[in-house]
């Protein structure tokens, strides 16, 4: 398990062994880095005889503190196998730890001096940033491009559009009946989704948790660097976006909803996907389909809080998305141009 209070000495252990070069490291400026809801996060300096340098560590939590389950290892191979495709810019992984050290399983990533879309766009007005459209669609057409033959076996490769699309739908069933309680807008979502099939498009890796804080700018070369890629996952690509605007509801501004003709018209001349595919509708349909797996979690950690199985605060934090998600899923079924107010 985690001990936190433990860290800075487990990692020079750790450092020695793995990139000391027979020197013994030491680590120091050891600071926990805030605002994530699933990860235990820092950042800290190392050092072994002349070389120095900064790194971030991603672990998992003490048991009962995260709303997300999700594999450090299978995230290890996914980032690897990113750096050697070299289509998505992303901070290099440098050390993986199954928890024989750490006493967690951690990924140790190379630090990017710089700061976060979500801290860049809360200067000034949100059309102050409307420059960062044009990379904000580069960087998410690049994901969208990564062959996904590279990408680490263990990832499910769904065998079609329409069998991937509907068993993610018959999963908002399953979810509802194993709930502490009752949700019967999960079971209206659930045949809404399959009614209601936008033109299909081939399936590709998709980061799964597409949104501003998770896009690092570095300082030095305006490089948008894309993180956390704990929930990824061969899928929709309009997942990403249509997540974009679930995320950006609860954390203001949505800069794509700044200019959304011209972000599109960039993401589709990056694609090759057509304006049928890819439109403002299409994306409010995926703004409810691509929200399962976070809501998945939302509900399981609120469940297992209600059994007494899990305590963090971050857990109880999130209890409040579920009913503000509910009306966010109805405006969205508007949008997508297939709800009417007497099908509620």
């Amino acid at each position: 398990m985690l001990e936190p209070e433990k860290l800075t000495e487990q990692l020079e252990t750790l450092l020695s062994e793995v990139w000391a070069d027979g020197s013994t490291a030491s680590v120091d400026d050891f600071v926990q880095i805030t605002g994530g809801y699933s990860r235990y996060m820092a950042r800290f300096a190392a050092t072994a005889g002349d070389h120095s340098q900064r790194f971030v560590l991603r672990a998992d939590p003490p048991p009962g503190q995260s709303i997300l389950d999700t594999d450090r290892q299978l995230e290890w191979d996914l980032v690897q196998a990113l750096m050697a495709d070299g289509n998505v810019t992303i901070p290099p992984a440098r050390f993986f730890d199954d928890g024989s050290v750490l006493g967690a399983p951690a990924i140790v990533f190379e630090e990017i001096a710089g700061e976060t879309m979500y801290v860049r766009i809360q200067t000034g007005e949100v059309t102050d940033h409307l420059d960062l459209l044009e990379p904000l669609a580069d960087i998410s057409a690049s994901i969208h491009g990564v062959d996904v033959a590279t990408l680490p076996e263990a990832i499910e490769r769904p065998n079609s559009w329409d069998e991937y699309i509907d068993a993610e739908a018959a999963r908002w069933r399953s979810v509802e009946q194993d709930h502490v309680e009752s949700d019967p807008l999960m079971r209206v979502i659930a045949a809404w989704l399959v009614a209601n099939k936008p033109p299909p498009t081939e399936l590709t890796l998709v980061h799964g948790d597409f949104q501003a804080p998770n896009i690092l700018i570095d300082k030095s070369t305006g490089a948008f660097n894309m993180i956390d890629w704990e929930l990824a996952h061969i899928g929709d690509p309009r997942e990403d976006l249509g997540w974009w605007g679930l995320a950006h509801t609860s954390q203001p501004p949505n800069l794509i909803e700044a200019d959304r003709d011209r972000f599109l018209a960039r993401y589709r001349e990056k694609t090759g996907l057509s304006e049928e595919v890819v439109n403002p509708a299409t994306l409010a349909y995926f703004t409810v389909f691509a929200s399962l797996g976070v809501f998945t979690n939302v509900i399981g950690a609120t469940a297992a809080m209600a059994r007494g199985q899990a305590s963090g605060m971050t857990v109880a934090y999130m209890t409040n998305a579920i009913p503000s998600m509910h009306g966010i899923y109805v405006n969205a079924m508007q949008q997508a141009g297939a709800w009417r107010e007497d099908n509620a």
